[in-house]
């Protein structure tokens, strides 16, 4: 008898531990449009400060799904909060979005708010920045 109340509280804990966590934790549904071919992944960097933002210390939510022209829908499970979104299509599949020799994309990219800077420069985090608090978050950005 004894055992079996360890068990049954040892089962409670857990599945408390595991409801807790579940409330930490938000889908963000994300549509990627303006997609102009296949080839390649759409890569998606999920930024929770500027130091992230900007490239100085690694980006810790990075995905990629395969490319499709026109539209990528993406479910993305993630800790509640706030984030910058980048995404760009490397159609080439060498994980970095490439430039021109005036510093230019030449890959398609979109930043979350569809919010862009100038042409060869990141725009400003706090005008990217997304909360993403519900249990279920829609956010769409269009490739340019």
């Amino acid at each position: 008898m004894k055992y079996i109340k360890l068990i049954i509280i040892t089962v409670l804990l857990f599945q408390s531990i595991y409801a807790f966590a579940e409330d930490d934790r938000a889908v963000m549904v994300l549509e990627v449009n303006n997609i102009e071919s296949s080839t390649g992944n759409i890569m998606i960097h999920l930024c929770r400060n500027q130091q992230e933002f900007i490239g100085q210390v690694p980006v810790p939510y990075a995905f990629f799904f395969p490319a499709k022209k026109n539209t990528v829908t993406a479910k993305i499970t993630i800790p509640k909060g706030m984030y910058a979104v980048k995404i760009f299509h490397d159609e080439n599949e060498n994980k970095v979005l490439d430039l021109n020799a005036a510093n230019h994309p030449v890959e398609k990219f979109g930043f979350s708010n569809n919010f862009f800077g100038s042409y060869s420069e990141l725009p400003p985090y706090e005008k990217v920045l997304i909360s993403i608090e519900k249990a279920e978050n829609f956010i769409r950005i269009n490739l340019r």
